[in-house]
This record gives C-alpha cells, structure tokens and sequence, in this order.
C-alpha cells in the first residue's frame, strides 16, 4: 500500500515565467494528510488559496491553469509533474505572482528542491483512481488520448509535428511506478517553435523567449538534447502533471497522440466525472 507523503521543512525557488515575465518567490511547505496540494497567493489581500482539484482545472492551450473565484495560478504543471515522481500528496505552495517560475522548462529542479528538504511520509494511503472501462478524449488535427484499464499505470506518446523536420515524429513509453524518473523524464525540457514563440511574443500571449527557460526549435537546426526522446518525453512529464489534478494514483494506460494540455484537460475532466 502506498502511503501520503509531504516534505520534512520548508523549501523555496525563485524565479520568472515566459508568460508573464515577472520575479516571483515561491515557498514550498510541509501540509497535514489528506489536505492536498494547494497554492496560496501572497500577493493578494487575504491570501486566497488554490487547491489542486478538478474543480479548479482551467482549459488552456498552452499550460495548466488552476483557478478558484477570481484567483489563478498558471503553468502548474512541472511543479506537480515533480509532486508525481517524488509521491508528494500534500503540501503548501506559497507564491507571490500568478505564475510559477519555469525554471528551466523542465520538472528537475521543483524535484531537486524537494529532495533537498526532505520528503516524510504520512499515515493516510494513497487514494487510487482505477480504470475499470476505456476513455477516449478527441482533439483537431488527429490529435487524441486513449485511456484504457491496466493493472499498472503506463503512458504513451506519439510527438508528430509534420509541419518541423526538426521536431520531427517520436514515441515515448513510461512506467512510472518503475522507472527512475528523476533521470529518465523529469529533466525533459518544454520546447516551442522560434516562429511559434515570434507570434505568441507580437501577439502579447507570452513576454519572454528566454532560452534558458526550454528549448526554442530553429528551422534548419537540430536541437541539442538531454536524453533520446526528450521531446516526446516532455509531453508524457505534461500529461503526468496534469494527471495529478484529479487528486487520485491513477491506474490506467495512456496513449496520448499528438496531444496537449486541453486535451490532459478535458481527460482529466471526464475521469473525474466518472470516479467522483
């Protein structure tokens, strides 16, 4: 049986994001069983909290946005993908700003902080989300997740971006509950088209283009990767993070085809419509 876990002390990261550009200080703190994973805005009078929850979920294109009344917190997702790995169930994320430094795109260094501080574990098990039938959620451009009953969970993607020979077509199998994500898919790196970034950028969508921050694919060069697969890899950390909305270990197997965070969205949204 696998049982709740939070961290031992307090941990911090400081930091920008590529949407809204700004310096924010994150605090990352021990929380009681069964009180979840919640984000709580200091910047704001009253300093209204977020809780990790389907009810909270916002569908967006490009990240994960959680948001209570008027109250959001964006690009969630590396930070829970990391809670995922590392088994954390409850804890407190204080931030001062409505979104989460994206450090270097990828889940590593929110693990690593974590690490640091320590992990402990709790009294309360772990609840489970069993799939007991397939769930089918549907994008444009053949894009798809396929959930289907597993007595592990395992995920699947296909990266297929036809229209950059340098993104190319790629797959990615993980079995989390067994391989070592601390090396295998937490340093993936979040990655987007230069001529993608130029019009989000003129578009005023993001602020920032920081390479730093992921990587920025360049027609006619090859990207340097951490790992084979790093890409498509990304996309499986995504789902991961996503995933952990639902406030449950899902077992299930995940095929994810051309897919992205509206579609881990709408998934999310369907599991938990079925298992209340």
């Amino acid at each position: 049986m696998l049982y709740q876990k939070t961290i031992k002390r307090e941990c911090s990261i400081d930091g920008s994001g590529f949407i809204c550009d700004q310096p924010v200080h994150v605090e990352m703190r021990p929380s009681a069983p069964g009180s979840g994973v919640r984000f709580i805005r200091t910047d704001i009078k009253g300093n209204p909290e977020i809780p990790v929850h389907p009810r909270s979920q916002v569908s967006v294109e490009h990240c994960t946005t959680l948001q209570q009344g008027e109250t959001k917190v964006i690009v969630v997702e590396h930070l829970l993908s990391a809670c995922f790995a590392l088994g954390v169930s409850n804890m407190q994320v204080a931030l001062n700003g409505p979104e989460l430094p994206t450090c270097d795109g990828s889940s590593l260094p929110w693990a690593k902080a974590m690490l640091e501080a320590g992990l402990e574990e709790q009294a309360e098990p772990v609840k489970e989300l069993i799939l007991r039938k397939p769930v089918v959620v549907y994008g444009g451009d053949g894009a798809s997740i396929i959930a289907l009953p597993s007595e592990e969970l395992i995920v699947e993607y296909l990266l297929n971006y036809e229209q950059s020979p340098e993104i190319g077509c790629s797959f990615a199998l993980v079995r989390p509950d067994s391989d070592d994500l601390l090396a295998s898919l937490l340093p993936a790196r979040t990655f987007i088209l230069e001529e993608e970034a130029r019009a989000a950028l003129d578009a005023g969508k993001i602020r920032s283009t920081d390479e730093k921050l992921g990587l920025v694919i360049r027609r006619g060069h090859t990207p340097e990767l951490r790992m084979p697969g790093e890409l498509s890899r990304h996309k499986v950390l995504d789902m991961l993070g996503d995933l952990f909305v639902l406030g449950k270990r899902v077992r299930a197997h995940f095929v994810g085809i051309k897919s992205g965070h509206k579609l881990n969205a709408l998934m999310v949204a369907e599991l938990a419509a079925r298992y209340p």
